[in-house]
């Protein structure tokens, strides 16, 4: 993890899940996260539905200067062509493992960096159907002055295993925007398998 805030949120949700894949959305408990409450955001999505914002925080709906709730979920990134911000939310579902982005936020020829932590949640107890999010700014917080963004500029991503650490992956590296295909063998779980199997 590059940021102690991004690293503290993670440490929750990776000791509420404990040997499950994913916590249950009910078990966030947002008086534990007080103090990160207007940094993160909850997105729903499904297998057939577009990935939309349940919540926002404040400080997320301060940078683009209106609610976020029911909002497209790809609607606060720059390059609407390029979907591999969408295809890695579901990536995180599919899979149950939690994402760590680094993003970039544009204004007057600056970089402000910040991390956006990804983290699969269940409404029940048999898949992940919920994100719970984090953006965090890594170093130097963006000005009031710059307020609203255009967007979040995409960098580079990877899981991020349960000790914190997160294997690079680059921007160029190339995201399947498909459903994996072991999310439909967990779905079918031992339906089709053979005896003995």
């Amino acid at each position: 993890m590059l940021n102690t805030a991004t690293q503290e949120i993670f440490n929750y949700w990776n000791g509420l899940r404990g040997t499950r894949p994913a916590p249950l959305r009910s078990e966030i408990d947002p008086s534990a996260l007080r103090r990160f409450l207007p940094h993160l955001f909850i997105v729903n999505a499904t297998i057939t539905d577009t990935p939309t914002f349940a919540l926002a925080g404040t400080r997320i709906c301060e940078l683009f200067d209106r609610e976020l709730r029911g909002l497209d979920y790809a609607s606060m990134w720059l390059g609407t062509g390029d979907d591999t911000p969408t295809a890695i939310l579901n990536h995180v579902l599919f899979y149950e493992r939690p994402a760590l982005l680094d993003i970039r936020l544009p204004h007057a020829g600056e970089d402000y960096a910040h991390d956006l932590l990804l983290m699969p949640m269940r409404s029940q107890g048999y898949r992940s159907d919920r994100v719970l999010g984090a953006l965090i700014a890594r170093e130097t917080q963006l000005p009031f002055t710059a307020l609203p963004v255009r967007g979040l500029a995409f960098e580079s991503w990877g899981f991020v295993k349960p000790d914190g650490t997160r294997p690079s992956i680059s921007v160029d590296s190339h995201i399947s925007t498909s459903v994996p295909v072991t999310f439909f063998r967990r779905l079918v779980g031992q339906r089709f398998a053979q005896p003995g199997r």
